[in-house]
């Protein structure tokens, strides 16, 4: 791939360097603004050259089958969406590896073959790093008390899970023995909720953009954006927080006496004496911000809720074990029917670190080539979920036509343990392989225990979606960032008693 980088360098510090080997023969303002008028034209033709020529004229895999998108004007700065990425493949079906492209135009491939995936996710993993795009949007990390009802009586709940979400990761990460730690969970979540707040959305797309053209060094020292500094701002007050809590623990801890107060992320980490602090350091950011950003059926769950669940606050009532979450087939179903329908990461992307050939499409990718892997696409695609027809080979003996797997529907987990998936990289929420999520299980019970306690107290109804207040479900608005999010998404919580 070609150092568009590295070229505009050289070619700004050309009139530079012949000033200085033909002796001066030009005065030094002269010499740097045509440094600088150097800089400006090759960075312009770098960028004609890298969004018109390379793509159509020069790329080794142009001959491949290549997606139907809108005029480049129109998403020039915008990377598909997780829907758009299934009307790729929708309109392909039978390729097995689709080229489209993303912000300023650069080239992706979209990896629709399980060979493929399992090759890139699994068996071959560090083959394929992770590509600077994830790297860029997750680099932040390398619920609002007094809040009352607007106009129209509506709170932001995700606010308050979020709260929620952030304390129980906290605790699961520093423990519960320091004092400090649990007053500072409102300044952490602020400044989580900062360092976060331009991956989400149009924001996100527009990082991509840049961070195409600059190093994420020069992104955040180059341009002059309030939610820049904010960001950068934010990461130094997180990084600083957790070096604390290290050192703090380090003087606690000795290998004679093997004995930390509490049993925790970096308590544990501490004890293997196996990691730098610069590597405990990066662990316990990883964990803080995939923990901060990872909610007639409700009636037959909060049956189950509330038969299994002790009740809150309730007088002799026995204590929650997370034992109870195995035998709560509903529950189960509902989250997993969640993850699948609505996988928080609808995009993740994969760069190959050398020409490697994919072994499903037999197709050999350069080095540099990003590889992109929809989960929002794979887990709505007939190719990887049965759908329409019976239901044969599932374990229930009915022969009842699975759902299809463009709807949301739970009972597709109450047929059949795997949800009708054919293969085993269908179902991937979490990711696959060596570098999928390591928190998998904490957050999924994580997940079905809030969700446990919203549906056991109150009863959920749509109301709208989206800035224009749409009036149907089935059209849910959603925001496509570093995590997918429904847009301003109304329902009404009523109280249910009993509970």
């Amino acid at each position: 791939m070609f150092d568009y980088i590295n070229f505009i360098l050289f070619a700004t510090s050309t009139p530079i360097l012949v000033n200085i080997a033909f002796r001066h023969p030009y005065s030094w303002l002269h010499t740097i603004l045509l440094a600088q008028a150097f800089a400006v034209f090759f960075s312009f033709c770098s960028l004609i050259d890298a969004i018109f020529v390379q793509p159509f004229l020069f790329s080794s895999l142009r001959e491949l089958p290549t997606a139907g998108q809108d005029p480049i004007w129109t998403r020039l700065f915008k990377e598909p969406t997780g829907d758009q990425l299934l009307r790729f493949m929708r309109q392909s079906p039978s390729s097995q590896i689709i080229r489209y492209f993303g912000v300023l135009n650069s080239e992706r491939l979209l990896l629709t073959d399980p060979k493929d995936l399992k090759q890139v996710l699994d068996s071959e993993a560090y083959e394929f790093g992770r590509s600077y795009l994830i790297r860029r949007l997750l680099s932040p990390i390398n619920g609002v008390d007094g809040q009352t009802p607007g106009p129209d009586n509506a709170v932001e709940i995700l606010k308050w899970l979020e709260k929620t979400t952030f304390q129980v990761i906290v605790t699961a990460v520093f423990g519960t023995t320091t004092a400090d730690i649990q007053t500072h969970i409102e300044d952490l979540l602020a400044e989580f909720r900062d360092a976060f707040s331009i991956s989400s959305g149009l924001h996100a797309q527009a990082e991509m953009a840049w961070e195409t053209i600059l190093p994420s060094h020069l992104f955040f020292g180059l341009i002059p954006l309030d939610d820049v500094r904010k960001a950068k701002s934010s990461m130094q007050g997180i990084k600083a927080y957790c070096q604390k809590q290290i050192a703090k623990r380090r003087l606690e801890y000795t290998p004679e006496s093997r004995k930390l107060p509490d049993k925790n992320i970096l308590d544990t980490a501490i004890k293997s004496e196996d990691l730098s602090d610069e590597e405990i350091l990066q662990l316990c950011t990883t964990f803080l911000a995939t923990g901060y950003k990872t909610v007639s059926v409700a009636a037959l769950l909060r049956t189950e809720v509330r038969r299994h669940f002790p009740a809150p606050g309730q007088a002799g009532s026995p204590p929650f074990k997370p034992d109870l979450l195995q035998n709560m087939p509903v529950l189960t179903a509902v989250c997993n029917e969640t993850l699948r329908f609505a996988p928080l990461v609808h995009l993740t992307f994969r760069e190959a670190r050398t020409d490697i050939l994919l072994s499903g499409s037999n197709q050999v990718v350069p080095e540099g080539t990003i590889l992109a892997i929809s989960p929002w696409a794979i887990h709505r695609s007939p190719v990887y979920w049965r759908g329409g027809e019976s239901s044969v080979g599932f374990s229930s003996t009915s022969h009842t036509a699975c759902p299809s797997p463009s709807t949301w529907d739970m009972t597709r987990w109450l047929l059949d343990k795997k949800g009708g998936a054919r293969m085993q990289c269908s179902f991937m929420p979490f990711g696959r392989g060596p570098r999928s999520c390591i928190a998998e299980t904490f957050a999924r019970d994580e997940m079905a225990i809030l969700l446990a306690a919203l549906v056991g107290r109150f009863d959920f109804s749509f109301r709208s979606s989206g800035r224009d207040g749409n009036a149907t479900p089935e059209d849910l608005r959603v925001s496509f960032g570093v995590a997918a999010k429904p847009v301003k998404l109304i329902v009404r919580a009523q109280p249910v008693d009993g509970w």
